[in-house]
């Protein structure tokens, strides 16, 4: 089919080259503040929050008969216990602001889930349901004993076990 049978319609030309500049419409950025100039690095915003800022205490929980070992951070002194379980990723200090607050009425304890965090175990890419949910009552055990007291449960995404 040569050009002269063609039925579509040809294309307007590129006013790239004019010399009439095309006007814009106004953009909603237009009014948006400048952002801050930081002093850090870009390396430095994405370090860990300082664990003692927010938590009273951290701790290394090992679970006996094996080698896991369960990092978690802890808060507060009276009150239920508020058990928080981060998401896949993260860590325990993913709760830090929060514990920073629930302190003040509530002891928080903060874990780490295997491999995760700072905790090591023999097996960290076994992240089942079943797994993960013996790993927080192996901890809660080693914390408390077989009488613990009120808990809370709280989860983010992975941990929002079923």
């Amino acid at each position: 089919m040569d050009s002269s049978e063609s039925h579509m319609a040809t294309l307007p030309e590129d006013d790239a080259d004019s010399d009439h500049p095309q006007q814009t419409s106004p953009s909603a950025f237009d009014s948006v503040p400048q952002r801050p100039p930081s002093n850090k690095s870009s390396l430095e915003k994405y370090l860990p929050v300082d664990w003692s800022i927010y938590f009273d205490k951290e701790q290394d929980v090992a679970i006996p008969n094996s080698n896991d070992v369960f990092h978690v951070y802890m808060a507060g002194t009276e009150g239920p216990v508020v058990f928080c379980l981060h998401g896949g990723g993260y860590s325990g200090l993913s709760f830090a602001l929060s514990a920073s607050k629930i302190k003040e009425k509530a002891r928080v304890v903060a874990m780490d889930f295997r491999g995760h965090g700072k905790s090591v175990s023999d097996n960290d890419l076994d992240l089942s349901v079943e797994t993960m949910c013996n790993d927080v009552i192996a901890v809660i055990k080693q914390l408390y004993g077989e009488s613990p007291p009120a808990i809370i449960l709280v989860g983010h995404r992975l941990s929002i076990l079923s």
